[in-house]
């Protein structure tokens, strides 16, 4: 019997190439699962990334859709607001108009009060003469009672201008209870609406660092920075378009450079960081410094 696979060619022929095609079809086999696991997998990612994306347009279609009602309704309250304040000024003119009709009245009281005293007093000399003049005082009396008279009738028109100027003075303080709870609404509503653009800020941030590019080196200046390690202490070498071959620098002089490279190049600058297999730095040396240089001068972090 012979090893592995059963030979079922005719006559035996090329048996010398018997475990050649088992282990050929072995191989494919495994490519292809790995190939059929690594597109389920970016499948999965794929289904992921689109999900967050809808679920970010939706968040974002509501902070506007509510931005705009909030924006419609704060316009509604301002004209509200301002019909408001126009019935407020009429009012207080208003208000004006009925205190000089007052002050009016009060000087035309006082003056019938004087004509009444010296009525009173006319009368009074009237009436010490009465022996002399019988006829005359029927007359006065007429006279006296006529002034009465009117004066009651001043009286009572003071009075009715008097409840008129009170109740006046009543609706315009409830137009201002009216005005003061408008204006606290409205203070709510624009609260509210900052606080729904602040949210729609917070989105859009998130929406534009969601569908934001991959970071690349296309179009862009690379700088190479390599980090190993040598007798425990940190070498750190630069390397840009006019180098010829890496320069060891130390840390501030490695600043000092991006910062220039920078400055020239601004947000074109792409920084590409190398640790070498034998640099000897830990997993957390690497990607502190990787982190803190690439905030400082890479194009990706200063957008």
């Amino acid at each position: 019997m012979q090893q592995g696979f059963v030979d079922l060619r005719l006559n035996g022929e090329h048996s010398g190439d018997e475990s050649f095609w088992p282990s050929f079809t072995d191989i494919m086999m495994v490519i292809v699962l790995i190939f059929m696991l690594a597109m389920v997998t970016l499948l999965v990612k794929n289904m992921d990334l689109v999900h967050q994306l809808r679920t970010s347009l939706a968040a974002e279609r509501a902070a506007t859709m509510q931005a705009h009602s909030a924006s419609d309704i704060n316009a509604r309250l301002n004209k509200r607001l301002q019909h408001l304040e126009e019935e407020a000024a009429m009012l207080r003119m208003r208000l004006i108009d009925l205190g000089e009709e007052h002050s009016r009245s009060l000087a035309q009281l006082k003056n019938s009060e004087q004509e009444n005293a010296q009525l009173k007093a006319s009368l009074h000399s009237m009436t010490s003469e009465r022996d002399a003049a019988l006829s005359e005082k029927s007359v006065l009396e007429t006279s006296r009672a006529e002034l009465q008279s009117t004066l009651q009738q001043r009286e009572q028109e003071l009075q009715q201008r008097q409840q008129e100027l009170a109740a006046q003075q009543q609706q315009y303080q409830l137009r201002l209870a009216e005005i003061a709870s408008l204006k606290e609404s409205n203070n709510t509503q624009l609260d509210r609406l900052s606080r729904l653009e602040s949210e729609y800020a917070t989105l859009e941030s998130k929406y534009n660092k969601l569908i934001r590019p991959a970071r690349s080196p296309l179009g862009k200046q690379v700088v190479l920075v390599r980090y190993h390690k040598q007798n425990g202490k940190l070498i750190m070498e630069i390397k840009s378009a006019t180098d010829d071959a890496y320069v060891t620098v130390s840390g501030v002089e490695l600043h000092k450079r991006l910062d220039e490279l920078q400055k020239k190049y601004g947000k074109k600058l792409y920084v590409r960081i190398i640790f070498p297999d034998d640099s000897g730095l830990s997993y957390s040396e690497a990607w502190n410094l990787t982190e803190s240089l690439l905030r400082m001068y890479d194009y990706y972090y200063q957008e």
